[in-house]
């Protein structure tokens, strides 16, 4: 009995897999777009195998995994299923290149290159601290003539 029930199910589409073990759970659409925080039209589209209405195209193997895990679908069937499907990964569309960094030691400073960094930074910032004072205590400075004449002035 249990074979037999799984062959019908393998041979429903993947739509009609979800959408009878939603109606059998008698759920709502719009409930279980809250929980997974799915597009109610995209659960529809996903439910009438028409997946090329759905938002982000990229994303639809994740959002059945997710919609099947939720109505607690055998994710094997679901896998097969979705091997099937006429969507393409993001692999396949390759409208950007993903790079395969790895542990380069390029991409990483050096520990001396560091050190030299935040030496020299120090030393350019208490140079420009040093000329901000003079430049600061320069109208406050007395010179020996200023203060010869003050002392003239003040004699007579």
């Amino acid at each position: 009995m249990k074979t037999e029930e799984n062959q019908q199910i393998a041979e429903n589409s993947l739509g009609q897999i979800l959408r009878e073990k939603r109606q059998f759970l008698k759920m709502e659409i719009v409930e279980i777009s809250t929980y997974l925080k799915i597009k109610s039209r995209d659960i529809e589209a996903i439910e009438n195998d028409d997946l090329k209405h759905i938002t982000k195209h990229l994303y639809v193997p994740g959002l059945i995994r997710s919609y099947a895990k939720f109505l607690k679908i055998d994710l094997k069937l679901i896998e097969e299923k979705i091997k099937v499907l006429p969507i393409a990964s993001n692999t396949e569309n390759k409208k950007h290149q993903l790079l395969n960094i790895g542990e380069s030691d390029q991409l990483s400073p050096d520990k001396d290159s560091v050190f030299n960094f935040l030496l020299i930074s120090i030393l350019l910032f208490l140079v420009l601290l040093s000329l901000y004072n003079s430049f600061q205590n320069n109208d406050a400075l007395i010179t020996n003539q200023k203060l010869i004449h003050e002392l003239e002035n003040i004699d007579s």
